[in-house]
């Protein structure tokens, strides 16, 4: 009766703005791996470059240019470096060897590129799924519609 397409279509809606929060939640988590991604390689060519220093036995230092603030960066030469210092979020910076960096940081890049796909894959999913709730609301809506109207011209006779 007309009390359960009201309670269908609630319940629709519900589900609809369920679907679209969950939209929102993967875009952001997109936005961050996006972000993240390119400073991880970053890292990672960094450490690669003083591996394959070290591997050669090129002594000479490796001059690198960092940011110490927003707008401000510094230059430094670093002598034969064993160990690098790698950021693990929430202020935690840990030392590492070379080589045990160089294979975070390629977990890190496999982690991120994957979790890039499979956030694809569920937005993808998740978008068909809430397209679908949209056609079938209209379509609830419609027989509704089309309901009443005859029922106002059985009425009218």
């Amino acid at each position: 009766g007309e009390r359960a397409i009201d309670e269908v279509m609630e319940e629709m809606r519900a589900r609809y703005g369920r679907y679209k929060r969950l939209e929102a939640e993967l875009q952001q988590a997109r936005i961050r791996l996006s972000t993240q991604l390119p400073d991880v390689r970053r890292s990672l060519e960094a450490v690669e470059t003083l591996c394959e220093k070290r591997d050669r036995g090129d002594a000479s230092g490796t001059t690198v240019k960092y940011q110490l603030t927003e707008a401000t960066f510094a230059e430094a030469t670093v002598e034969t470096p064993e160990s690098a210092y790698l950021w693990l979020g929430a202020n935690v910076m840990l030392e590492y060897t070379l080589d045990e960096a160089k294979e975070l940081l390629e977990t890190n890049v496999t982690a991120c590129e994957s979790g890039l796909e499979a956030n694809a894959r569920d937005l993808a999913v998740l978008k068909d799924n809430a397209t679908i709730m949209e056609v079938n609301m209209a379509r609830v809506y419609n027989f509704d519609v089309k309901r009443q109207r005859e029922r106002e011209a059985a009425a009218a006779k």
